[in-house]
């Protein structure tokens, strides 16, 4: 119940301009981690897959607001990270659900349809950030001798996020676009892989999420709601 009040929270704002034109969406990628087992930007072998599913409100031509839930696997290990790292055999795999709403800046955004309510194609190219809430669930896995350094008392399994997002949107129809999107996570918590200060406390964890996505927008393209915004 928690998870849900917390959703609808974060979702809200979608329909305070319920007048407004709604898409709605799946995605489908991978997701990877960056922390205190694995100190690379990316590391492909620990790659995994991720989907979700979001609603986009087109407030304005050049401005959207997303909510999402996306869902996505990671793990880590000490052996892929740069060799000037001690090989502790930690490892760990897990899952990571978030949800978040964000805000979209189209700079080459522009009306789906002219006055006349003809569909017009286009690509645009977009950033986006915002906040989100992210839970997770973790097995660590350690030889026995380090057993007892586990699990840290200030361990969490869940924790505020701030996603860092750039994507291409493409219309391809009057209700059908598709997107490519790139984006990191960074995180209030140094407990993403359950390990912080046995590890390295002074820096918290990141992950991301990489993907394209379709979606079905719900609009009518009548010349009376793109008044006044042709180009």
């Amino acid at each position: 119940m928690k998870r849900i009040a917390i959703l609808c929270a974060l979702l809200l704002p979608l329909y305070v301009h319920s007048q407004q034109i709604v898409e709605g969406g799946f995605f489908l990628g991978f997701a990877n981690y960056q922390g205190d087992l694995s100190d690379n930007p990316i590391v492909l072998k620990e790659t995994k897959k991720s989907y979700g599913g979001f609603v986009r409100l087109h407030y304005e031509d050049k401005f959207k607001i997303r909510g999402n839930v996306y869902y996505g696997f990671i793990g880590g290990n000490d052996a892929n990270a740069d060799s000037n790292k001690k090989n502790r055999g930690w490892k760990f795999d897990g899952t990571v659900l978030e949800v978040a709403i964000t805000g979209e800046y189209h700079p080459l955004g522009r009306s789906r349809a002219g006055s006349t309510g003809i569909f017009r194609r286009q690509i645009s190219p977009y950033i986006a950030t915002g906040l989100g809430y992210t839970f997770t669930n973790i097995d660590l896995v350690v030889p026995s001798s380090d057993s007892g350094m586990f699990p840290e008392a200030e361990d969490v399994d869940k924790f505020i996020t701030v996603p860092f997002m750039f994507g291409v949107r493409i219309d391809l129809h009057e209700h059908v676009s598709i997107s490519g999107e790139w984006g990191w996570r960074a995180t209030f918590s140094d407990y993403l892989d359950d390990v912080s200060q046995n590890g390295n406390p002074n820096r918290n964890d990141w992950y991301l999420f990489v993907g394209g996505s379709v979606s079905y927008f719900f609009g009518s393209f009548s010349p009376d709601f793109f008044k006044g915004k042709e180009y």
